[in-house]
């Protein structure tokens, strides 16, 4: 079997940039008129931006109605889902870049009536999460993770053919990176400006790269939750980092 060294494995953090458009109508009944709402949305890896999609709306829908039909429209449409990912936080209509990539100043999502009535148009969406490029994380030592995880539930009954016990897979749990760098303060990667301190103190979603010697590479989402540094008096001043994965990592 093939044999890999560890050394020289690489984990590199970002920031994916966010966007967000807040949905409105015109009275509380929400949509008036059946119809189609228009939703544009600009970006510089968008193949044709500024890019237009009809929503199919209904009577009586409400704001987070319009959002809910728009993710579902959006993130079928090929030249989007390829950048980005569509979510809906009550009547705001999130888009995550798929990537850490550098902030686009021309991203939006632009909204109007295109058939149907009752509809607030909307030409200018708000920022979210600025976005950073994917970046080495310095003086790295030590990587352990992600333990990625499957929970189990005992579904063994009497009236079974044997008595060993049966289970079923539920909940995969995408676990922790925890790594070990030689601290330096003044690092970009470390500090408390743009760092991992910075990451921790406010709340950063962050995209995360884990990149193995043979070139492997996990990708993943989620926030830096722990930094505790240790300097002891004859060593060196060092630092352990904990990464929460949130949904799914994935191995390229």
């Amino acid at each position: 079997m093939s044999k890999y060294g560890a050394f020289g494995a690489q984990l590199h953090i970002g920031t994916q940039q966010t966007e967000y458009a807040v949905i409105a109508c015109d009275t509380d009944a929400g949509i008036t008129g059946a119809g189609n709402g228009s939703f544009t949305v600009t970006h510089a890896d968008v193949a044709g931006s500024p890019l237009a999609t009809n929503v199919a709306l209904a009577v009586g829908d409400l704001p987070a109605d319009v959002v809910t039909k728009a993710v579902a429209e959006l993130n079928a449409v090929g030249a989007l889902n390829s950048v980005m990912v569509f979510y809906a936080v009550g009547n705001r209509l999130y888009a995550r870049c798929i990537e850490a990539a550098a902030n686009d100043a021309t991203f939006n999502i632009a909204y109007a009536d295109n058939g149907c009535a009752g509809l607030t148009d909307d030409p200018t969406s708000e920022n979210g999460a600025a976005g950073v490029a994917e970046v080495e994380v310095a003086g790295v030592t030590n990587i352990d993770g992600p333990d990625l995880g499957l929970d189990t539930v005992d579904v063994t009954t009497h009236d079974q053919a044997t008595a060993w016990e049966e289970s079923v897979g539920t909940v995969l749990r995408s676990g922790e990176i925890s790594l070990d760098i030689v601290y330096d303060p003044a690092d970009a990667t470390h500090d408390a400006s743009t760092g991992l301190v910075y990451r921790v103190e406010d709340k950063i979603y962050s995209f995360f790269k884990l990149i193995f010697a043979d070139a492997t590479e996990w990708v993943a989402s989620g926030y830096v939750t722990g930094f505790k540094p240790t300097g002891k008096v004859d060593g060196a001043l060092t630092a352990t980092i904990k990464l929460k994965i949130t949904a799914a990592p994935t191995l390229a």
